[in-house]
C-alpha cells in the first residue's frame, strides 16, 4: 500500500493539472467570514451568518443546561476552557452559555451520522446557545466554541456575534496511528485522542502490531505491550469523545512481528517471515486468534481494519495447490477477505481493508457488499471504481501524511527524490474531488501516517487536521487558510509565525535524507523479494564516506571529499543560517505559544539533528582543507603537524556535538513514548529483520536509526587513525607535539 502511496506523487499529474488552475485561483480569492473577522475554526463550519460585531465573554459567565453532569460536552466545556484558556466560569454575572439537546432541531438532507453530529451555535450579547440533535453534536459544538474564544488584552475573550450551523460532509473521518517501531505512553495517547476530537476526528485506526499483549498468544506482544485493561481504558476514553478506536491488525502480510518467533516459523509463506501462508489452516487460526484478541480489547467499537496491506505473495506457499500466477494470486486474496469478512460480520464488526494489489479488477464483483475500501486514491482506474460501486464496496478517500520521508513529512511543495511534488497538504486538499471525479463515492477519509521511517507522531498533527478539515467541509477554506487556522488552534491565537518553522524543518529533513551515499549492506541479508515478486535483491546501507587520510611518510593526501560532495557542501552552506534561525525561532516560540509546547520540544530536537548533520558536512570539508594544508611540503614539519592537530580537534568536536545532541533528543522523545524495543520484566525484545521490508526505523533497536548513517562512517575510528598519522610523522621528523593530549577512542 505504501508502494501505491509513493506512486501517487506522479501518477495523478494529468488530473491534478486540470484541478490546479481552479484550486490555486480559489486559494487566494477569499477568506471565510470567520477568518475575515479574526477567528479560526478548524474544520471550517458549513454555514455562518455573522453581524460583524464581537461579544465579550469572561469568567463571570455561567453555564446553563438540563443535560447530565456526566455529559462529555459539559465536562469538555469546563475542562477545555480551563486547560486551553485558563478560564473558569464562576456564574456571578449575567452572561450565560446554554447547552441543549433537542432532537430534530437541526435538519437537512442528512444521513444518520450527519444528524447525530450536527450542531448550531447562536452568539449574541450575554448569551451563547449551543444546540444539537444528539450528544455528539453538542460535543462538537463545544469544541468549536472553545476554538472561537479569542483572548483579548483585557483578560476576557471575544466571540463573533451571529449564528454558526454545522455538520460533516463525510461520516467517517479516520486518522492512523502506526506503532510498528514505537510505543507511545498511555497518557500520550489520551492526549492525542483529546486533540483528535478537537479537530472532529471520529475514528482512529490503531495499527498496533506487537504493542498489545495478545492473551491467546502472548509471545506476540512485545515486552511492556498494552494490557487488555489498558486497551479497555483507552477505548472507553475515545468512545466517550465520539471516537472509535479501530483495531488495525496486519495480516496476512507485514507479519514479521509474529512470524519472527520460532514458534510460528512453520506458518511462513515460502519460508519468508514477511507473510503467513494463506493456505495453512493453522496460520488462519492464528490470525483469527489475533483478531479476536483485538475485538476483546476494543469493546463497543463498530469497525475492524483487517489490513490486507501489500499481500505481494498470495498463494505462493508450497501448501497452496494452485499455480502461483496473477489469476490465482488475486483469487487467493479474495477468498481470504471473504472469509474474514464473514467471520467479522458474525462478531458484529464492519470490515475495512486495503482493496489493492494483487486483486484483479474482474474479481472485485466477488467482494462482499458493505466492505469498506480504505485506500481509494485518485489514480484508481474508472473501471476499478465502477466495479466497486456496482458491488456495493464503500470507500474512504486515502491521503498519506507520511510515506517514507526521514525526520519530517513533506507537507509543502518541494523536490523529493529528484522530482517535484505538490506537497502532502495540497494533495489532501484536493483528494476528495479527485476520487469523486473518478467515480468514487467516499463515505469518509483515511489520514495515514506510516511509521516506516520512525518519525515522531508529533510531526503529523497538521496533516491529520488537514485531511479531517476537507472531510468535514469539502472545498473550503483555502489550503493556506486551513494551515493558518491550524496554527491558531493548535498553538493558540497570536502564536509566532509557525509556517516558517514547518517549512524550515522540512528543508532540513530533506537535506539530511538526500545527503547519504549507498553501499551494499553489511547489516542485512538479501531481501526475499519486493512488490514486483519473490526475486531476491541486495539491500543497501546509507552513509557518507570520510575524507581520505594523509600518508604517514610525507602527509600527501588525495583530497576528493570536497569535489565529490560539492553540491552537498554548497547546500549545507546555504541551509546552515536557515536552520540556525529555525532553532532560535523554536526556542522563542516555546515561550510564546499557549498550548502544545512539547510539540515544539520535539521539533527543536529534530532541528538540532539537522544542524548537527549540516555542521558535520561542513566540518569534514574543513578537515580535508586542513589536511591539504598539511600536505604542503614548503611548510616545516611543526606547521604541518599543527594543521593535522586542528583537524583532529575538529573531529573531536563532531563527536562531542553528536553526543550532546543525541542525549537531548532521546530525553525529549521518551517523554511521550517508551524506550524503543525495551526489555520489561525479564523479557527482551526479539529483533529480527523483516525478510522484505527494510524500514529506516528498524535498522537499530533504539532511536539510533537516525544516527546509523553517522555510525557507519566510523568517525571515532577515523580519528584514531588520524592520530596514528600525526604521532608517527612527529616521531619520524623529531617534532614535539606540545600541549596536546589524545585519548584514544575505542575502534
Amino acid at each position: 500500500m505504501k508502494f501505491l502511496n509513493e506512486l501517487c506523487f506522479s501518477a495523478k499529474h494529468l488530473l491534478l493539472a486540470f484541478i490546479f488552475v481552479f484550486s490555486t485561483f480559489s486559494s487566494f480569492a477569499f477568506l471565510t467570514d470567520l477568518r475575515s473577522q479574526g477567528y479560526s475554526l478548524i474544520p471550517a463550519p458549513q454555514e455562518t451568518t455573522l453581524t460583524g460585531k464581537n461579544i465579550s465573554v469572561d469568567k463571570s459567565w455561567k453555564v446553563q443546561t438540563d443535560i447530565s453532569n456526566n455529559s462529555i460536552a459539559l465536562k469538555r466545556l469546563h475542562e477545555g476552557a480551563n486547560d486551553l484558556l485558563a478560564l473558569k466560569f464562576e456564574g456571578t454575572g449575567s452572561g450565560k452559555i446554554i447547552l441543549e439537546i433537542v432532537p430534530g432541531s437541526i435538519s437537512g438532507n442528512f444521513n444518520a451520522i450527519q444528524t447525530k453530529e450536527a450542531y448550531r451555535i447562536q452568539i449574541e450579547a450575554n448569551t451563547v446557545k449551543i444546540s444539537s440533535n444528539a450528544e455528539a453534536g453538542l460535543f462538537y459544538g463545544v469544541q468549536s466554541l472553545l476554538q472561537l474564544l479569542k483572548p483579548t488584552p483585557r483578560s476576557d475573550f471575544n466571540l463573533p456575534e451571529g449564528t454558526i450551523t454545522d455538520w460533516p460532509d463525510l461520516e467517517l473521518r479516520m486518522i492512523h496511528w502506526d506503532t510498528k517501531h514505537h510505543q507511545s505512553r498511555l497518557e500520550t495517547l489520551k492526549n492525542y485522542i483529546d486533540w483528535s476530537a478537537f479537530f472532529k476526528v471520529n475514528a482512529i485506526a490503531f495499527e498496533i502490531e506487537d504493542k498489545y499483549e495478545y492473551p491467546r498468544n502472548p509471545i506476540i506482544g512485545a515486552p511492556g505491550a498494552f494490557t487488555t485493561a489498558e486497551m479497555h481504558e483507552l477505548t472507553e476514553y475515545a468512545m466517550e469523545r465520539n471516537i472509535q478506536l479501530v483495531p488495525n491488525v496486519q495480516a496476512p502480510a507485514h507479519m514479521t512481528f509474529v512470524l519472527k518467533h520460532e514458534q510460528f516459523a512453520h506458518l511462513r509463506s515460502d519460508g519468508s517471515n514477511y507473510q503467513a501462508c494463506m493456505c495453512d489452516e493453522e496460520a488462519m487460526e492464528l490470525i483469527f486468534d489475533m483478531y479476536q484478541d483485538m475485538i476483546d480489547a476494543t469493546p463497543g467499537v463498530e469497525y475492524f481494519f483487517v489490513s490486507t496491506d501489500e499481500v505481494y505473495y498470495a498463494g505462493i506457499c508450497e501448501k497452496c495447490e494452485d499455480e502461483y500466477n496473477d489469476e490465482n494470486r488475486s483469487q487467493c486474496w479474495v477468498d481470504y477477505l471473504n472469509r474474514v469478512h464473514q467471520w467479522m460480520e458474525e462478531k458484529g464488526r464492519k470490515v475495512i481493508a486495503w482493496v489493492e494489489y494483487p486483486l484483479l479488477t474482474e474479481h472485485i464483483k466477488q467482494l462482499p457488499e458493505g466492505l469498506i475500501d480504505g485506500i481509494m486514491v485518485p489514480n484508481s482506474s474508472k473501471e476499478w471504481v465502477a466495479e466497486q460501486n456496482k458491488t456495493g464496496v464503500k470507500q474512504l478517500a486515502y491521503s498519506s501524511m507520511q510515506g517514507s520521508e526521514y525526520l519530517f513529512p513533506n507537507f509543502f511543495e518541494n523536490r523529493y527524490r529528484n522530482r517535484l511534488n505538490s506537497g502532502r497538504l495540497y494533495d489532501a486538499s484536493v483528494n476528495i474531488d479527485l476520487v469523486r471525479a473518478n467515480g468514487a463515492k467516499p463515505i469518509g477519509t483515511f489520514a495515514a501516517a506510516w511509521d516506516d521511517s520512525g518519525l515522531h507522531s508529533e510531526t503529523f498533527w497538521l496533516g491529520w487536521a488537514t485531511v479531517t478539515q476537507y472531510a468535514w467541509t469539502n472545498n473550503k477554506p483555502s489550503l493556506e487558510q486551513n494551515v493558518a487556522d491550524f496554527m491558531n488552534t493548535y498553538y493558540g491565537y497570536d502564536s509566532p509565525y509557525m509556517v516558517d518553522i514547518y517549512q524550515s524543518l522540512q528543508d532540513g529533513a530533506r537535506f539530511y535524507e538526500d545527503l547519504w551515499e549507498r553501499r551494499p549492506s553489511t547489516e542485512r541479508d538479501m531481501s526475499y523479494g519486493s512488490s514486483y515478486g519473490p526475486t531476491p535483491y541486495r539491500l543497501s546501507d546509507i552513509y557518507l564516506e570520510m575524507p581520505n587520510l594523509p600518508s604517514v611518510s610525507d602527509l600527501s593526501v588525495n583530497t576528493n571529499f570536497r569535489d565529490k560532495n560539492k553540491e552537498k557542501i554548497e547546500g549545507a552552506t546555504k541551509l546552515k543560517p536557515i536552520i540556525e534561525e529555525l532553532i532560535h525561532k523554536l526556542i522563542y516560540a516555546t515561550n510564546h505559544v499557549s498550548r502544545n509546547r512539547y510539540n515544539l520540544e520535539v521539533y527543536l530536537s529534530i532541528a538540532s539533528l539537522e544542524k548537527y548533520t549540516i555542521n558535520t558536512v561542513l566540518d569534514l570539508a574543513k578537515i580535508e582543507n586542513y589536511m591539504e594544508l598539511a600536505s604542503d611540503e614548503s611548510k616545516n614539519s611543526k606547521e604541518r603537524i599543527a594543521y593535522l592537530v586542528e583537524a583532529y580537534h575538529l573531529v573531536e568536536q563532531i563527536i562531542t556535538n553528536q553526543r550532546e545532541m543525541w542525549n537531548s533528543l532521546e530525553e525529549v522523545w521518551e517523554k511521550s513514548r517508551f524506550e524503543k524495543c525495551r526489555s520489561v520484566g525479564g523479557r527482551d525484545f526479539v529483533h529480527i529483520f523483516d525478510d522484505v521490508k527494510d524500514h529506516f526505523a528498524d535498522r537499530r533497536l533504539g532511536l539510533e536509526y537516525m544516527l546509523a548513517p553517522f555510525e557507519r562512517m566510523e568517525i571515532g575510528k577515523w580519528q584514531n587513525q588520524l592520530w596514528d598519522v600525526i604521532n608517527e610523522y612527529a616521531q619520524a621528523n623529531d617534532v614535539q607535539i606540545e600541549g596536546f593530549e589524545v585519548k584514544r577512542l575505542e575502534d
